[in-house]
């Protein structure tokens, strides 16, 4: 690769001559103080000498796999290993200039790492990023999860797997977190409401938090529907209600609200199960917000179906901010092979994960999220591997 110095007094007017002979996207290599001229050794300047190449040396010399790590591991280490001389007050002005503009093209960097071929990566990065878009993630997500990954871990980090993995999880977790479960003792009942559009699984996922030791335990729960539009899902709720021996009120319109909270005033919990809305349906949409102002509740609950893609789940999660969700509940996780998809909903909609069920099982099919399951929803399962595969060869054999 060939490179150029450029030496100045100030790093500001090094980047000028660099940007001007070697074009906007040359990338700094190194920059150390030197000193010059003065007579016999004595009233030397102090300046700045910065190691310059175009962009397209740059790109030329980037190496694949592990060994472009090792040489960024190698260029750190050698910058931390000068000795670090101690600045005078006067020169803290200049040292801060410096900073910013070093700071500045970091960031240019990062910008180029971003558009990075996947074959340039370190293998084991690579592949793990390419895992995540496989799973559903959006690849341009994964694109920013590797390229920070790349910046912060170190050679050794960069070529385990397992520090990847453990990289990616902590940042993926600072986007999408468990919900808080709800205080312990409270004066007056905790409501819970359950929204989302016909076939989430709002009524299932009920049923399945009255019956699940690991969802609110030995609380006492009291249940009101608003479901009126299906006569047949009043009768199945009421007949669970019974054999559960949980009292259930039906309301019909917003005003019997307070009725129907005064009759379940002996509950801890009170479950409101809601009729499906279509996302698209602004007036049913709002004759459910009706619902929820006079229910106040202190959760509202978006419950999403897994297996719906994930563009009408954050198209969905938009529609239903109006009526202040404060979290996300996902049903049929056992039919859904890419499990990365409800990541990209989590963060467009920008609300806590609560409950994931699976199965019809009222017990043992029903867990809240933790941190966890995010190491296993950015890689595809070995099971899901295989269906997509099978899925994948019919669809070969059907065109030829």
């Amino acid at each position: 690769m060939q490179t150029q110095k450029f030496v100045a007094p100030t790093m500001k007017e090094a980047l000028a001559r660099i940007k001007e002979e070697l074009g906007e996207d040359a990338m700094i290599i190194k920059s150390e103080k030197v000193r010059a001229g003065g007579t016999l050794g004595k009233f030397r300047e102090e300046l700045i000498e910065v190691t310059a190449a175009a962009a397209s040396e740059v790109k030329a010399e980037l190496q694949p796999g592990p060994e472009f790590a090792d040489s960024l591991q190698q260029s750190l280490d050698k910058a931390e290993a000068r000795p670090r001389a101690m600045h005078p007050p006067e020169q803290n002005s200049q040292l801060e200039e410096e900073v910013r503009h070093l700071r500045e093209e970091i960031a240019d960097i990062g910008k180029q790492l971003k558009n990075t071929d996947l074959a340039r990566l370190p293998r084991d990065l690579a592949k793990i990023r390419e895992d995540m878009g496989e799973a559903g993630m959006s690849r341009d997500w994964a694109g920013e999860l590797a390229q920070d990954a790349l910046i912060h871990l170190g050679a050794e980090e960069l070529v385990s797997p397992e520090s990847i993995e453990r990289h990616l999880v902590s940042r993926l977790a600072q986007v999408v977190k468990p919900a808080a479960p709800p205080t312990a003792r409270r004066r007056s009942a905790y409501k819970v409401a359950l929204v989302g559009a016909p076939g989430a699984g709002k009524t299932t996922l009920l049923q399945k938090l009255v019956s699940d030791p690991a969802a609110y335990a030995k609380r006492k729960i009291g249940l009101i529907s608003l479901d009126t539009h299906r006569m047949a899902a009043i009768e199945q709720l009421r007949t669970f209600a019974r054999i559960a021996g949980t009292p259930l009120e039906v309301v019909f319109k917003a005003a019997h609200v307070t009725t129907a909270l005064s009759r379940l005033s002996g509950s801890e919990i009170i479950l409101v199960d809601t009729p499906g809305c279509p996302a698209w349906d602004a007036e049913r949409l709002d004759l459910l917000r009706s619902f929820m102002d006079a229910l106040n509740p202190e959760e509202i609950h978006l419950v999403q179906n897994a297996t719906v893609r994930d563009e009408d789940l954050i198209y969905a999660g938009r529609r239903f901010r109006d009526l202040n969700i404060t979290h996300l509940s996902f049903t049929r996780l056992d039919e859904s092979l890419r499990h990365g998809c409800l990541l990209n909903v989590v963060k467009a909609t920008e609300k806590p994960v609560a409950w994931l069920s699976r199965g019809q099982s009222f017990v043992g099919c029903l867990e809240r999220f933790t941190p966890d399951h995010l190491r296993r929803w950015i890689a595809l399962s070995d099971t899901a591997r295989e269906a997509l595969s099978a899925v994948t060869e019919s669809k070969h054999s059907v065109i030829s």
